[in-house]
């Protein structure tokens, strides 16, 4: 979900300025997304996408030199930013920004300013030197959007050559899908276990189960399951989390990403009848952990207990206010009619519980086939990804349709895409677990293909895939039952962490991420790995 693990895309809205921004890859059922331009004059750029057009008037004149730039290989671009550390590895090195008055391109991780598209105007330190500049850098001002209509002419579709009406486009391509039938499986929810989870086909297609009658906990026929009541309104959403709590919006028709605004803000549009609304926006990437509404958003029993952030994750981790743990357990997803998403993997390739408080979700997914999976990353890759549609590549092709009160698990690397068919209100969270977990290496490794920036990969995945392993070593050590499926996931657990090892003994800049990425509680990691392995062997 998500899938926005530690999402930042943030620009103001072209009502604001003007401004446009690359297109996001956008995980509606786990959050995560790309890079943006943030203003008219300071502009940023992730190295996952394709080029994007001039924002106004006053950049148009060396706008395509920049694009240019845009277009260079990560290793190139390492290379070309004045202030590139020496030792650069383990960096995020996809973001650029450009000074606003000369133009030089940097890495945002090197400028070293916490969120440079807060800023309309960015100057580099030598031009902020020059005292003959008297330049000044300026933020964006807070303030409540217009509700007023304005035209705001899709300048980078006309130069990208990408569709000038991207709603009508998916509109156009989800009427072809129109008469095929909903291929999803329905099952009570007392059938959501573990043992359930370690069936054969219990993960082989998304499930949904059916809606219940329970008021105040319509997820109550769910093993500890808790979701918010059918009542819940956006505007309670701000009260429980925080009505200055700032979110992402997305802009649906340029793709546009912002931080700038708040919940109080989004409660507002929300509220707004449909037609006044002045654009179509999504938000994806909220979790809740840590706020009111953390009680609200709990996820089955199945789901922790199979969770490896929750299952192996130190304690002190999880509650003592560290980064170092993954943060995507509890999303809230606020769509309003015709918001979509184009289609995309959930990072590491995790598994999404999705519930549907009020409202209603039109799903296409693709099974992680070889040729699904090497169908979607030709298309990631693609310049043309705007202009193509991946589903004409894609076998297998599904629709499905989610609505009130139901819940749907998406099993690991399935592909999809997720129509907004009426204003909604979703929670869910990502997981990882031991039930697919080569395709959880094989995700990570297309987004390592595809220059897909750490902070939109699932967060400390290596740390915890070490957690992981000490776990089941102390497990196995106390003679728990290993269903055959589980028993393949931790073989392929210790395959992945034998590369991290080769890492290490290599040397390198390589070999210093991999020994960071050691958790203290395994002092010996090679030893764990052998360890773990003969444990293994000894339970054939």
């Amino acid at each position: 979900m998500g899938i926005k693990r530690e999402s930042e895309a943030p620009l103001p809205f072209p009502d604001r300025t003007g401004t446009r921004k690359e297109p996001t890859p956008l995980d509606e059922a786990g959050m995560s997304g790309r890079g943006v331009l943030p203003g008219e004059t300071l502009l940023t750029r992730k190295h996952t996408r394709g080029p994007i057009g001039t924002l106004s008037s006053a950049c148009a004149a060396n706008a395509s030199a920049k694009r240019a730039r845009g277009r260079r290989s990560r290793s190139a671009a390492a290379s070309a930013c004045p202030l590139c550390p020496t030792h650069s590895e383990g960096l995020d090195l996809s973001t650029w920004v450009a000074c606003s008055h000369c133009g030089t391109w940097f890495h945002v991780v090197c400028v070293g300013v916490a969120n440079v598209d807060e800023y309309e105007t960015w100057y580099c330190a030598a031009c902020l030197a020059d005292t003959s500049l008297d330049l000044k850098p300026r933020m964006y001002p807070p303030r409540r959007r217009s509700t007023r209509e304005r035209t705001r002419p899709d300048y980078a579709a006309v130069e990208d050559g990408r569709p000038a009406d991207p709603v009508g486009r998916w509109a156009r391509l989800l009427a072809q899908y129109s008469a095929w039938p909903d291929t999803a499986r329905r099952v009570p929810g007392t059938l959501w276990t573990v043992d359930w989870l370690v069936r054969g086909d219990a993960m082989n297609a998304p499930v949904i189960v059916p809606a219940s009658e329970h008021l105040e906990n319509p997820g109550a026929h769910i093993q500890g399951m808790h979701v918010p009541p059918r009542a819940t309104t956006i505007r309670d959403v701000a009260r429980l989390v925080g009505p200055d709590t700032p979110v992402e919006v997305i802009d649906v028709q340029t793709q546009m990403s912002s931080s700038a605004w708040t919940l109080d803000e989004w409660a507002d549009y929300f509220e707004m009848p449909a037609d006044k609304r002045p654009a179509l926006l999504n938000v994806i990437s909220l979790e809740v952990t840590g706020t009111p509404m953390e009680r609200l958003v709990v996820a089955p029993l199945m789901v922790r207990t199979s969770d490896w952030v929750e299952r192996d994750s130190p304690a002190a981790q999880l509650r003592g206010g560290t980064n170092r743990w993954p943060k995507v357990q509890r999303y809230v997803l606020m769509g309003v009619e015709g918001a979509f998403t184009d289609w995309h993997i959930d990072f590491a390739a995790s598994y999404v519980y999705y519930h549907v408080v009020w409202g209603q979700k039109l799903f296409l997914f693709a099974p992680p086939t070889p040729a699904n999976l090497a169908a979607y990353r030709a298309w990631t890759s693609s310049m043309q990804q705007e202009r193509e549609w991946l589903g004409d590549a894609l076998c297998d092709v599904r629709r499905v349709e989610i609505r009130t009160g139901e819940t749907m698990l998406i099993p690991a690397g399935w592909i999809h895409a997720v129509h907004t068919v009426r204003d909604s209100l979703v929670v869910g969270g990502n997981f990882l677990a031991d039930y697919h977990v080569g395709m959880h290496w094989r995700l990570e490794e297309l987004e390592i293909a595809t220059h897909v920036p750490l902070k939109f990969r699932f967060p400390h995945l290596v740390r915890l895939a070490w957690y992981v392993a000490r776990g089941w070593d102390e497990r196995l050590a106390a003679h728990v039952d290993v269903a055959p499926c589980v028993r393949m996931g931790i073989e392929q657990l210790c395959r992945r962490l034998d590369a991290e090892l080769r890492a290490i003994r290599q040397g390198g800049r390589s070999a210093e991420s991999a020994a960071a990425a050691v958790p203290k509680e395994v002092p010996d990691p090679e030893a764990l790995v052998a360890q773990l392995r003969r444990r293994l062997a000894e339970r054939t």
